[in-house]
């Protein structure tokens, strides 16, 4: 019974509440999927059956319908401010693992500057990441950071929030990574 309310909780905690993943239609699907009807159109124009040309391009047909139908199906994930429905890029960057609770307290003081002098993670040392999702206009960030305990990482705190000059900070650090 304990396991199933740590789990339950681990779920709820991960979720970021700020940032939502929005699915789009891929047009490389939909592209592809209209390339695959004229095409299968130009075969059934063919009248010889024994024609080489009609075999290959039901072939490039199925390919191309198959290829559109798996992007399509798949599509493309974005994620989205809740708060003004920005289009936000997400971020990743790895620590060593004894790192985890000075980059805690760094990401919960605002303090991004000194984040940039924590070592970075070197192969199998990755044990601390902080995941950070920016706005393109630099208008609006969160941050969180997460310890890997065997097979993946869980989150140590709670996503926060950034607005102002905590954001141009932010995306300095993504480009110096």
């Amino acid at each position: 019974m304990e396991n199933k309310e740590k789990e339950t909780t681990v779920s709820k905690f991960a979720e970021n509440p700020y940032v939502e993943i929005k699915k789009k239609v891929s047009m490389a699907g939909v592209v592809s999927i209209v390339i695959a009807v004229a095409v299968f159109v130009a075969s059934a124009v063919i009248s010889d059956p024994q024609s080489s040309l009609k075999l290959f391009l039901i072939v490039v047909g199925a390919c191309a319908l198959i290829y559109g139908l798996i992007k399509v199906a798949v599509g493309n994930k974005v994620a989205v401010c809740r708060e003004n429905g920005k289009v936000m890029k997400k971020h990743e960057l790895l620590f060593e693992s004894g790192e985890v609770s000075r980059l805690k307290q760094m990401v919960e003081t605002g303090n991004f500057q000194s984040i940039g002098s924590l070592p970075r993670a070197v192969g199998h040392k990755a044990g601390a990441k902080l995941t950070l999702f920016i706005d393109d206009e630099q208008s609006f960030a969160t941050a969180q950071v997460s310890e890997f305990i065997p097979f993946d990482y869980e989150p140590v705190m709670s996503p926060m929030s950034y607005n102002g000059e905590s954001v141009k900070a932010i995306a300095a650090l993504t480009k110096a990574a």
